[in-house]
């Protein structure tokens, strides 16, 4: 009786090890598939923080680098903004209002050409926000950004920060509508 069960007990082993050795993938290509992943989230890095560190400089016409002429930022709220100058003529208005503009890392994500970051964003607040002016007001807010990334540059991107938290430290009293 051991040595039958000694036999089935070593046959359900062979059993296993034939059948976890067909999950791994023919020698070879085990690394190419992690390298390229890696590669690809290397590169989705590098684009947004070379982006970042064009617009902390105020390097905006160099934008063409790392975004495509004819990419789409979507906003929250369904609003598109469609094409690299319509962008930047986007952020002049808004980012143009704030100065000592301060766009801290929190963390980021990168799966295949999509790229996720959270930052927190820090600066002064000068000039007209929902109609109203505003002068020298410190803010701070979080603003997470999801980028796809073609060719080496931005092609897409959502954006959504926190324009309620951002209301708020600008002195806004919020009042729901009836």
């Amino acid at each position: 009786m051991n040595k039958r069960l000694l036999l089935i007990a070593t046959s359900a082993l062979l059993a296993a090890l034939v059948m976890l050795s067909a999950c791994y993938p023919p020698e070879g290509s085990q690394a190419t598939m992690p390298v390229a992943q890696v590669d690809q989230a290397a590169t989705n890095r590098e684009v947004m923080h070379r982006f970042v560190d064009l617009f902390m400089a105020g390097q905006w016409d160099d934008f063409d680098q790392v975004i495509a002429t004819d990419a789409v930022l979507h906003y929250p709220g369904g609003v598109d903004v469609v094409g690299l100058d319509a962008m930047k003529a986007g952020w002049k208005v808004f980012y143009g209002a704030l100065s000592d503009v301060k766009a801290t890392p929190v963390a980021e994500v990168s799966e295949g050409d999509l790229l996720m970051e959270f930052y927190v964003m820090q600066g002064n607040y000068t000039g007209d926000y929902l109609g109203q002016q505003v002068s020298n007001v410190p803010v701070k807010y979080d603003q997470v950004e999801m980028v796809r990334i073609e060719d080496g540059k931005i092609a897409e991107w959502w954006v959504q920060m926190d324009r309620l938290g951002m209301s708020e430290q600008l002195g806004f009293e919020l009042q729901p509508q009836p």
